[in-house]
This record gives structure tokens, C-alpha cells and sequence, in this order.
């Protein structure tokens, strides 16, 4: 397995700050469900809550609606330390610019969230199982990533994708530590009015992070047409499908 270039990710994500919100339509719903389960189980109350991969702070900003939080840790690649400044003004956090997957964090928490971030990771399922000795008793997981079928319309045309855990993996990680209270995935069919501007969209929300190398006219002008023919949706668009997994559990006593 290849493994990530952590500096080609975060200087992708970084040139796709200022445009992420407006482009991060599949980002915004995943974030938007992820905190509806937790609100669900009924649990708004936390001492100390860790996220990875913060980002432009949307899932933080839905986090600080629905949720009382006594502390804050907040981590990203990226600096965005003043873009989370202004969504959590007067509360108490701190910040980690530092790769999630190596760091050690401090103390314990009573929830670890993530959302469209683990995928990105060398080895997701072994962070899983570490962080279960990060949360307090009876703490919190919540996460979102992708199962292998996320972006296949780029896989299947260029080759290029990230190693994505399937939804049985994720199930017999979490099963040694965490009582699984929701684990499932969806499909986000997005539709484009062309594959110029689904590549657009990709480099908006920093996804070119996974391309390699330089495409010249030919190669573009070769993968519009294949585009067009594989993946029409009708009236002159084109889909790309986003395949999200969603999880909620429970660090066994």
C-alpha cells in the first residue's frame, strides 16, 4: 500500500480554504447527519471533546450548536487556528497543527469526532483501536469516512483513489473495544454540468491531494470524453458519487 504524502495533503487542503464551503456540498449533509446521531442518543453534555481534522470548522460550528462542551482540543494539518477562533469566541480550546495520526494527545476525552478526515490516514483502523485508550469510560466515537466505492468515477478513469476500509473491517475493529450503536453507509449522487467542473469541485475541497503528476491537453480532453460517456446523468450533466460510513459507539466498561 502506497502510503499518503502528509505534505502533498496538507498543501492541498490549505490552497482549498478559502473555496471548501462553498464547494463541500457532500461534506456539509455528512456533518450535518454525524451530529444528529450523536443528539439523538440523547448525550449534548461533554467535558472534554477531541476533533480530528477540523478543517474550515464546519462540523465544529454544528458541534458548538447542538452541544455543551467544557474544553475543547481541536487538530487540523492545515493552520486554521483563526478561522476555529472565530466559531468557538469565548469558549475554551486548544489547537494542534500536527499530523492526528502520530501525535500523542493529551488527556482523555469523553468524545473523539472526525468527519472526512480518517480516510486520508496511513492506517485508519489502527487509529481507531489506539483512540479507544484515549476516551474515558463509556466515551464517545463519532466518525465519518468513505467506504471503498467513494469517488469511483475517478478511480475507474485515472486510476487514482485512496485505500478505503470496507463497512466489515470497520466492524470487526470497532467490535474489541466499542459497544457499535450506528454503523452504515449511504451514497451522495452529485451532479455536475460537467467533468471540467467536477474536476473543479475536487480541487476546491482539496481532494486533488490524491492526483499525481501533470495532465497534459490530450490526457484532459481523453478523460472529458470518457467522462461524459460513462457517467451522464441526462439533460448535459455528469454524476460524482460520494459513499460515505458513518459511525457512532461506545468504549466498553
Amino acid at each position: 500500500m502506497q502510503e499518503i504524502n502528509k505534505q502533498r495533503v496538507a498543501h492541498c487542503f490549505s490552497q482549498a480554504l478559502t473555496t471548501y464551503d462553498q464547494q463541500a456540498f457532500a461534506q456539509q449533509q455528512i456533518n450535518e447527519y454525524l451530529v444528529a446521531l450523536l443528539v439523538k442518543q440523547g448525550k449534548v453534555d461533554f467535558s472534554d471533546v477531541l476533533e480530528i481534522g477540523c478543517g474550515t470548522g464546519q462540523l465544529t460550528s454544528l458541534l458548538a450548536q447542538h452541544l455543551n462542551i467544557a474544553h475543547w482540543y481541536l487538530n487540523d494539518l492545515c493552520d486554521v487556528k483563526e478561522k476555529i477562533g472565530e466559531i468557538l469566541a469565548g469558549k475554551s480550546y486548544d489547537f494542534f497543527q500536527v499530523d492526528a495520526e502520530y501525535h500523542h494527545f493529551p488527556t482523555k476525552y469523553d468524545l473523539i469526532v472526525s468527519a472526512s478526515t480518517l480516510q486520508w490516514f496511513n492506517d485508519p483502523l489502527g487509529f481507531v483501536q489506539r483512540s479507544a485508550d484515549k476516551l474515558n469510560s463509556q466515551g464517545y466515537l463519532l466518525l465519518a469516512t468513505f467506504a471503498p466505492e467513494n469517488l469511483l468515477e475517478i478511480r475507474q478513469l485515472t486510476g487514482v483513489g485512496l485505500n478505503y476500509p470496507n463497512l466489515a473491517q470497520w466492524q470487526q475493529t470497532l467490535h474489541r473495544d466499542f459497544e457499535i450503536l450506528h454503523l452504515h453507509q449511504q451514497q451522495i449522487e452529485l451532479a455536475f454540468n460537467s467533468p471540467l467542473q467536477v474536476l473543479q469541485h475536487l480541487k476546491q475541497t482539496g481532494v486533488t491531494a490524491l492526483s499525481q503528476g501533470h495532465w497534459n491537453k490530450a490526457k484532459l480532453q481523453r478523460f472529458i470524453g470518457d467522462y461524459q460517456r460513462l457517467y451522464a446523468l441526462g439533460q448535459g450533466k455528469v454524476r460524482l458519487t460520494y459513499q460515505p460510513i458513518f459511525i457512532l459507539a461506545r468504549k466498553r466498561t
